[in-house]
């Protein structure tokens, strides 16, 4: 079976554009490791129109029970990633992680980002064990106890102020001279009794036994230290999620080029969200992109028909 159009990636601006598709009686299928995307880690949304305040993880709901109400009209491929995206005659081939093969005619590739690693001995293995990319996800499991952030930008602040509520105390390596970003974070950052940030530092390896138990780091005189910790919570931003195929043109960040229809470089391939070259990386702009690249889809198939 060749489906019109397969999305891959299920966040905001995939399941906008689900939508969309479902409306029109496409024949398509939806693949996405986890549904809602990077979504379900913000922790106060403030600014999606009709609603004036929820967290991520209930915007998404809302969400969910919209895509529900169309959940008998396409194939839903929840669980699995893409690991490959190849062209065949007619179209395309998409191969997921559990060795599916998926026929269709058109691709459009929303797969959002995802967390930016360190690089370092012992994040990987102890990743669920002390290591953690979300705050919001995991900061009451670390109630009273002493916890490292790694990065100096919004997104550490926002995982500093978050875990302020939960954590006994908090050291925050940056490799700059100190906190850049928001003006209001920083100041309750500065505020705060609980926080200790150390300024031209480098993470070079993650300890521990079953659990962290510590990191080892470079100070701003290059000297190996060490520091207790029970959790290290990684914030040193997103990068782009299009590992799975190197047809598509793609920036020094590694997103996508997209054009303002939503096109790629190649015919038949379209993207949207935060996966791609659109510079706002905001839950209400991924939602209109994958509307816009949906309905451009929809024109297109139109257009081709047979």
């Amino acid at each position: 079976m060749q489906y019109d159009s397969v999305i891959i990636g299920g966040g905001p601006a995939g399941m906008a554009a689900a939508v969309y598709f479902a409306r029109q009686k496409m024949k398509f299928a939806l693949i996405s490791e986890n549904i809602g995307g990077q979504a379900l880690m913000s922790a106060d949304v403030e600014n999606y129109l009709g609603f004036h305040l929820m967290d991520g993880v209930a915007l998404i709901e809302k969400f969910k029970e919209h895509l529900n109400d169309y959940k008998k009209d396409f194939d839903l491929i929840e669980g699995e990633r893409v690991t490959a995206l190849s062209v065949i005659n007619g179209g395309f081939s998409v191969k997921t992680s559990k060795d599916r093969i998926i026929e269709t005619r058109t691709v459009l590739i929303t797969t959002g980002e995802k967390h930016r690693e360190l690089g370092v001995p012992g994040e990987k293995a102890f990743y669920g064990r002390g290591v953690t990319y979300c705050a919001t996800c995991d900061a009451p499991l670390y109630g009273g106890k002493d916890v490292a952030i790694v990065g100096g930008g919004n997104s550490a602040m926002q995982a500093v102020l978050f875990l302020e509520k939960y954590a006994k105390s908090m050291t925050v390596f940056t490799v700059n001279e100190g906190l850049t970003g928001d003006a209001i974070m920083l100041k309750k950052i500065q505020q705060s009794e609980k926080v200790r940030v150390i300024g031209k530092s480098k993470i070079t390896k993650i300890l521990g036994d079953a659990f962290v138990s510590g990191l080892e780091y470079e100070d701003r005189d290059g000297k190996k230290q060490l520091l207790e910790t029970q959790g290290v919570f990684i914030e040193i931003g997103l990068v782009a999620e299009c590992d799975f195929t190197q047809l598509l043109k793609k920036n020094k960040k590694g997103e996508i080029e997209v054009t303002i229809h939503n096109e790629t470089n190649i015919p038949g391939i379209w993207s949207a969200g935060d996966v791609t070259n659109v510079t706002e990386k905001q839950i209400a702009v991924a939602v209109g992109e994958g509307s816009k690249a949906s309905l451009n889809i929809i024109q297109w198939l139109q257009q081709h028909e047979g």
